[in-house]
């Protein structure tokens, strides 16, 4: 398997090679137990340093999609099985938090405009490349870092998100408020991983301590998405509650479809 990086681009080479081995697994090029080249072979494909690939490497094993096998190589992996279970209120973190009497704080540390990367465009059901906005948000609850959240929303749609201040505000408040495009409905994919370096330290936790990621993608009331966001929580201070019954949750087998 060949791919191609851009020097040019302002999409990091970590980025750009992580999203083209990404987008080769989701497209079938790659399946599960297929083996990656070593490190040092991409390296000298590429012509650049192992440590990007590594990189990339390590955060496809971060979110699932690669598995390491000491003194055998890099493969990719099974499938994670989606089990949904749950059903119930959607709340934005910002209202959960305020539902549970919590004081804390949500800081913005990044708000762009950026070329959505293929899985942000697919989950937003864009173009590859579509003008998105990306916000990066350190939440804090007491004097404890809580979580940190990256969201992707459609530029077109929602421009001033771009420039609105954002710092302890509900984004789910300013769309309704901005837009009238509260989300309605959500579907959640939620994953076991460890901190990546950036995680780490903007999380002040140490490489490779164990996170939980929260992947969601809300839709509004015609069923059209509005926003694509990961959330990673320290697994020691977050856990997830389920209550379930033994009858059918129709229409909970699978994510919402798209509307025609």
């Amino acid at each position: 398997m060949r791919i191609a990086v851009d020097p040019s681009s302002a999409v990091p080479l970590y980025a750009q090679v992580k999203d083209a081995i990404r987008a080769r697994i989701s497209g079938g090029e790659l399946k599960p137990g297929d083996r990656l080249l070593g490190e040092v072979a991409w390296a000298e494909q590429l012509g650049i340093s192992r440590m990007t690939i590594h990189r990339a490497l390590r955060e496809l094993v971060n979110e699932g999609l690669l598995i390491r096998q000491r003194a055998r190589g890099t493969f990719v992996a099974v499938p994670r099985r989606d089990k949904v279970m749950v059903e119930g209120p959607l709340f934005s973190l910002t209202e959960e938090l305020t539902r549970d009497g919590l004081a804390f704080s949500n800081r913005i540390l990044a708000q762009e405009v950026i070329a959505a990367a293929p899985d942000i465009a697919a989950d937003l059901r864009l173009p590859a490349g579509a003008p998105v906005v990306r916000l990066l948000s350190l939440r804090t609850v007491g004097r404890q870092f809580f979580a940190l959240e990256e969201m992707h929303y459609p530029f077109d749609r929602f421009p001033a998100m771009a420039t609105l201040d954002l710092n302890n505000r509900s984004t789910y408040a300013t769309l309704e408020a901005e837009y009238n495009a509260h989300p309605d409905q959500a579907v959640d994919h939620i994953t076991a991983g460890t901190a990546t370096a950036a995680e780490a330290r903007l999380l002040g936790l140490k490489p490779g301590r164990p996170v939980l990621r929260v992947r969601r993608v809300s839709y509004d009331a015609s069923g059209q998405p509005v926003e694509s966001t990961v959330a990673t929580f320290l697994a020691d201070r977050y856990r997830i509650v389920a209550r379930v019954f033994r009858r059918a949750l129709r229409g909970w087998d699978s994510p919402i479809a798209p509307t025609e």
